[in-house]
């Protein structure tokens, strides 16, 4: 099956979308971003009236993000468009230079009323499900113009926790809690630390390791992950599975039908 190739930025999956009718360039698509953004620097190259309404959400580490909205006349990814997007606007010049490249974050709430797939091993993503599959019951939380999901995940030892499907995440995160419950002291020697401080200016501490065990969605211990690569810090959530666990399958998320299928 065709569909819109994408390129990957690090681990980060970019498509090619078009903003009103002649603006060309490219956004992330994150399954976790929540609310679709542009970057300060393109919604001036547009001349979006900025304001005064504004969006308040909190990053996974708990600390309150405010963003100015704005509305695009139209936003467009593949034969998909929408019109009067309502789009949070994100000063990227704290980000790391190679998001400064992209011009936004396309969300899951663009595609809140159509299922779409990315084929991570064709590095392409389709309008509409794959055929097939595991179908696994998603949890849909909307917040205004935000929308993010989550899934059961079962961790080694059998404990089923509540994460969020995050394509703009790489290894599994949990939260420091759940470490006792897997097996890793924090403060063991196979255990690699990292401190330091955000974009936003969030203080953090991460602590990298591996699961010995499988992890699976829940009631789907066919598609499981062995001994994967996780990350603990203090969230809010349970914890987060990304692009090490995506990228084995061709995902659809089907945010009308509330399910996630891996194919």
């Amino acid at each position: 099956m065709s569909g819109t190739p994408f390129r990957y930025l690090h681990h980060l999956v970019t498509v090619p979308v078009r903003a009103g009718d002649r603006h060309d360039t490219r956004f992330v698509l994150d399954s976790g971003i929540g609310l679709t953004i542009v970057s300060a620097s393109f919604a001036e190259r547009l001349g979006l009236a900025v304001g005064p309404r504004t969006f308040s959400g909190q990053r996974m580490s708990g600390q309150e993000v405010e963003l100015p909205l704005a509305e695009l006349p139209a936003l467009s990814f593949g034969d998909l468009r929408r019109e009067q997007v309502e789009v949070g606007v994100l000063d990227l010049s704290g980000f790391p230079p190679e998001l400064r490249e992209i011009d936004g974050f396309l969300s899951l709430a663009f595609f809140d009323e159509a299922p779409f797939t990315v084929d991570y091993e064709r590095e392409v993503v389709r309008l509409g499900a794959t055929s097939g599959g595991v179908p696994v019951d998603l949890e849909v939380e909307r917040d205004g113009p935000s929308v993010t999901v989550f899934m059961p995940l079962v961790l080694p030892g059998g404990r089923a926790v509540r994460v969020e499907v995050d394509m703009g995440s790489d290894a599994l995160i949990l939260d420091d809690g759940l470490a006792e419950s897997v097996g890793v002291a924090l403060d063991g020697p196979s255990v690699r630390v990292v401190d330091g401080t955000d974009e936003t200016g969030h203080s953090y501490r991460r602590r990298f390791t591996a699961l010995r065990g499988a992890i699976h969605p829940g009631g789907a211990p066919s598609i499981k992950q062995d001994d994967p690569d996780v990350m603990f810090q203090r969230i809010r959530y349970d914890g987060l599975v990304g692009h090490a666990f995506l990228r084995r399958f061709a995902v659809t998320f089907d945010v009308p039908a509330g399910r996630i299928v891996f194919a």
